[in-house]
């Protein structure tokens, strides 16, 4: 079999390295316009230079932006394709547009940095990976690289990664404006501890990915923000009443976080 990864930054690059380890046995064909990511990968071993409408099955690991474009220049291709974007509604409306017939993929896992130098093939492991329909090589795949395959329509994976995804962000970006156009903003970054870095870790993606993200799924976003709104209001509230029911906020919060933690993968 024959695989091809289109975009070699950091989801495209982890996808390729977690693949060769995994099935050596495997040709990958990879592809990127930037000349020194190409130059990474096939020096890291992870792909070789090559055609990529020649391969069995085509990951598309492309900027969002990209993907308009990339899906015309496929009109025709034999394969099957797949993709890795983190929306997914607009994205297979592009494919179909395109006459490409696209399974829907969004492995949900990541890292703040980009490119392939921060490429890391474990990012899978045991990551769930969004697929909108079962295909048998895609699958074979995909839990080859260690992640969990779960089948779920366009529709429905946008509003879900909106709460769990794309509002995170936000809440990260919102967090860091708050304090770093205040005039304390010298002070609270020389003592900023573990606190600080953990809610602002997403902050530190890349702005225009990012950017892409949330306005492709804009309307399932503006609802995420709109329950976070309410949740904020509710604890000002609490606070405005010299802390009743606060308590019983915070258990829930705790309640919920700790269960997801003790489910585990699955």
């Amino acid at each position: 079999m024959i695989v091809g990864v289109a975009g070699l930054g950091l989801m495209g690059g982890s996808f390729a390295l977690a693949l060769r380890a995994a099935r050596p046995d495997l040709e990958l064909i990879g592809e990127d316009p930037d000349p020194a990511a190409m130059t990474q990968a096939v020096a890291a071993g992870a792909v070789k230079p090559g055609d990529i409408l020649k391969t069995d099955v085509l990951f598309l690991a492309v900027p969002i932006p990209a993907l308009p474009a990339l899906f015309h220049r496929l009109r025709g291709y034999e394969g099957v394709v797949t993709d890795m974007a983190s929306t997914k509604v607009n994205v297979m409306s592009w494919a179909a547009q395109g006459g490409v017939r696209l399974i829907g993929g969004h492995p949900m896992c990541g890292r703040e940095r980009s490119g392939f130098a921060a490429a890391d093939g474990s990012i899978f492991q045991g990551a769930p990976w969004v697929l909108t329909q079962e295909q048998a090589l895609v699958l074979e795949l995909v839990r080859a690289v260690g992640a969990r395959p779960l089948i779920m329509d366009a529709e429905r994976h946008d509003r879900l990664a909106a709460g769990a995804s794309h509002l995170a962000y936000l809440v990260s970006v919102a967090y860091v404006l708050s304090l770093a156009e205040g005039s304390d903003w010298p002070g609270i970054a020389e003592l900023a501890g573990s606190g600080f870095r953990d809610v602002s870790r997403l902050a530190a993606g890349d702005p225009e990915l990012y950017a892409a993200i949330v306005t492709s799924n804009r309307q399932p976003v503006l609802e995420a923000l709109s329950g976070l709104e309410s949740a904020l209001q509710r604890l000002r509230g609490r606070l405005v009443d010299n802390g009743d029911g606060l308590v019983q906020d915070l258990r829930a919060a705790k309640r919920a976080r700790d269960g997801w933690a003790d489910a585990g993968p699955g």
